[in-house]
């Protein structure tokens, strides 16, 4: 279905939205009626399921990440596997946004929901949260990880970690430019 809006007609279905009358209630559409001017909206907090008008909804801009497959990649010639784990997975923890478990070859991201809290882009984030642990695996398999001596070793730093992983895409993007990225 879709809604149409002055001359804009559009499918609101997965849109992330917010209730007018209770800013914090957000959750994503999951299906709606024009003719009867009704929205089903599952809350991203509790997973509850409500219907509502067309008119107390608005839609936030966000997006929500879908991950419902696990993927891999190969770090140095070790597959890893990406798991996307939600909030009842035991490794669930609000402390980290994703982890790399090397003695199991894992990527851990976690599968965050929209909330009032949480950054609009939750797929962006999500992808440099994956970047960040990606980083963390090449280090590891490189052997700088166990070499490089005590917890807080610069390997292990989580700055210089996110500072890899924000500046690779553009250092690869540099040597492109330069011609030298073979």
């Amino acid at each position: 279905m879709q809604i149409v809006s002055g001359d804009i007609t559009r499918d609101i279905t997965g849109e992330i939205v917010y209730l007018k009358a209770y800013k914090q209630m957000v959750g994503e559409v999951t299906e709606y009626s024009t003719s009867k001017n009704t929205a089903t909206v599952k809350l991203c907090d509790t997973g509850l399921e409500i219907t509502v008008s067309l008119d107390d909804i608005e839609s936030t801009g966000s997006t929500q990440p879908h991950r419902a497959f696990n993927s891999e990649v190969h770090i140095l010639g070790t597959r890893y596997s990406i798991r996307i784990i939600d909030e009842d997975d035991y490794r669930y923890d609000r402390e980290a946004d994703g982890w790399c478990d090397p003695s199991v070859k894992e990527i851990l991201i976690f599968n965050y929901k929209q909330s009032a809290e949480s950054v609009k882009d939750l797929v962006a984030y999500q992808k440099k949260v994956l970047r960040h642990e990606i980083v963390h695996a090449f280090l590891y398999e490189s052997g700088l990880w166990q070499n490089a001596y005590g917890s807080k070793c610069w390997a292990k730093n989580e700055e210089m970690i996110d500072w890899m992983a924000i500046q690779i895409p553009k250092i690869q993007r540099a040597y492109k430019e330069a011609y030298c990225d073979e």
